[in-house]
């Protein structure tokens, strides 16, 4: 484990989790995954809800049709 990664915040580790270098995005995933075991949270990574991403559109379910006649078992 890399003792620097500790001192990133947290908005620096998800872009190092989603980064090219595996060994250490795999690295950047534990301390996510140890910070959040902890409670660990310095609000960088925080979501900021404005007016354009206020309404999130419901998810669609599908239907399903049943041709006449034919009986579901």
């Amino acid at each position: 484990m890399q003792l620097e990664l500790l001192r990133k915040t947290d908005k620096q580790l998800f872009t190092l989790a989603e980064g090219s270098d595996l060994s250490l995005a795999k690295q950047a995933k534990k301390e996510i995954k140890r910070r959040k075991a902890v409670g660990f949270w310095d609000g960088t990574a925080s979501f900021v809800v404005n007016e354009d991403n206020q309404s999130v559109e419901p998810e669609r379910t599908t239907e399903y049709v049943y041709a006449t006649g034919v009986r579901r078992r």
